[in-house]
């Protein structure tokens, strides 16, 4: 029986060739099929790829050119906004204004009770006066200038005595007379000086605390110090100087002209005023002490409408300035004479808008009104973001009515250029290559030759030029693969000579 089973698979072998046969060969006859048709796809594509390749034309076109920009979204806000909060601790004791009330600058809003502030604050209130004190002494400087002007007399009285006193020390004034005059008067006082020793002998043996002893003692010093002087005087024209004493009132004389500079610069210096450092420093005290003051209460910085309040009569404000209690929000006041709307624009566009021009705005949550506004402000300073540069420019609503809240979104439109004659072309027309501008004008014989051009007014899908070669009606190439991009700002396609370069303001936006 297995001799049977082995037989029989033996015979099985011819029809799985077969079957391998027939399945190779429908593999190969697929495989046929499929080369067909993608060989058919492929020369389909390359024939739609060189359909696609050819050049394709436009005529250049002369008439009104205009830039409306459109669809400019901005955030109503208003001239000026402020938080305001506690910056001390105490109880409410006055709420004197509600929302809605409008409010000069320096108005108090809210007060807190004094009986419950801070030392710290209370303290202020004596700084402030020593620092209005020190003010007024550095204004009204009346008695320290007397007293500076006194000093300088003296010190003055002081240089011409010194000087004198040098000076009677020059041996160039010992003239003979001189001389003579100066002996004389040497002996005159040594006469008087014996004649003094002479009484005062008559008397030596009188009590010590005698009044004629006493009296004639102190002529005998007196008349000595005359005779010493006058011998002095009279060596000093006789050439017998002592350098010593020369030095000395040398000395004294130099030491009195650096006094009297040092009471020049002093009188000086409070003739001319207190220094504007001086006054700095005592302002700066006087805003520090009222500053300190003015926390326990909410002022207006300036004119506006109250459009928030949270402080309440009796409310306890627990300020902590280490810690988040600090940000204890108490009013908040807007200036909402004017609303403004900040936007940006491209680069493209900057240069035709100035201060001063009407734009129109609508908003989506005040339907079926139109507004109207004028550039209060255009950057000077673009901002760069990849590709593009845009520049910030704001608007003044100048005809906002109680319907306008400052948040709102609006839309913005505005005629930035017209031209009633302008020659243009499409924005896809036009080449860029480095920082020159070019067309290719379509020749007689089917060739393209490359013309410079300026550019005037950009619009969304055309763009003016300038050019003494072109006119009207001429054939120039269009770029097929830019024709059909989104209109925005900048040249959609626009591509430089050997396919580089991108224009001022970068892709489109």
């Amino acid at each position: 029986m297995d001799h049977k089973i082995e037989k029989q698979k033996r015979n099985r072998k011819p029809g799985c060739i077969i079957a391998l046969l027939i399945l190779v060969l429908v593999l190969m006859i697929a495989a046929a099929i499929i080369y067909t048709v993608y060989e058919n796809q492929k020369t389909a594509a390359s024939e739609a790829l060189a359909e696609t390749m050819a050049t394709v034309t436009t005529k250049i076109k002369k008439g009104e050119l205009s830039l409306t920009l459109e669809d400019i979204t901005g955030t109503v806000r208003s001239n000026q906004s402020v938080d305001l909060y506690w910056q001390t601790s105490g109880t409410i004791s006055e709420v004197s204004v509600a929302i809605g009330d409008t409010v000069a600058k320096g108005d108090v809003l809210t007060i807190l009770d004094p009986d419950t502030l801070d030392q710290d604050v209370i303290n202020a209130e004596l700084d402030l006066q020593d620092a209005q004190d020190e003010m007024e002494e550095l204004l009204n400087n009346a008695s320290a200038l007397s007293e500076a002007l006194s000093a300088l007399v003296t010190a003055q009285q002081a240089v011409e005595d010194a000087q004198t006193s040098l000076d009677s020390m020059d041996l160039s004034r010992a003239t003979d007379l001189n001389i003579d005059l100066a002996y004389e008067a040497y002996l005159e006082a040594q006469n008087d000086y014996e004649s003094a020793v002479a009484k005062f002998e008559t008397t030596r043996d009188y009590d010590a605390d005698d009044a004629t002893r006493i009296k004639r003692l102190g002529d005998v010093g007196g008349y000595r110090s005359v005779r010493d002087n006058a011998l002095a005087q009279y060596t000093w024209y006789l050439g017998q100087v002592d350098e010593l004493e020369r030095q000395t009132r040398q000395a004294t004389l130099l030491l009195a002209k650096a006094t009297l500079e040092e009471k020049q610069y002093k009188y000086q210096k409070l003739l001319d005023g207190p220094t504007e450092a001086k006054l700095n420093v005592a302002q700066a005290a006087i805003d520090a002490a009222q500053k300190k003051i003015d926390s326990s209460k909410i002022i207006a910085p300036f004119a506006g409408t109250v459009t928030k309040i949270d402080a309440k009569t009796n409310d306890v404000v627990s300020y902590d300035s280490s810690t988040a209690q600090r940000n204890i929000f108490a009013a908040r006041i807007d200036d909402t004479a004017t609303f403004y709307i900040d936007f940006s624009v491209s680069e493209l566009y900057i240069n035709d808008i100035t201060l001063g021009q009407p734009v129109q705005i609508v908003f989506t949550a005040i339907p079926d009104k139109t507004y109207n506004g004028v550039v209060t402000n255009i950057a000077d300073t673009g901002a760069t973001s990849g590709w593009s540069v845009t520049f910030d420019v704001a608007v003044a609503i100048t005809d906002a009515d109680e319907q306008v809240k400052s948040g709102m979104t609006a839309d913005i439109k505005m005629e930035v250029a017209d031209v009633s004659d302008a020659i243009y072309v499409p924005q896809t027309s036009v080449l860029l290559d480095g920082e020159k501008y070019f067309v290719n004008l379509k020749q007689q014989d089917g060739s393209f030759e490359q013309k410079e051009v300026t550019i005037g007014l950009i619009t969304g899908a055309n763009v003016q030029i300038f050019s003494d070669e072109l006119k009207e009606g001429d054939e120039i190439e269009l770029d097929v693969y830019g024709e059909e991009e989104d209109e925005g700002f900048g040249f959609p396609g626009m591509m430089g000579g050997g396919g580089g370069g991108m224009p001022a303001g970068g892709p489109p936006q």
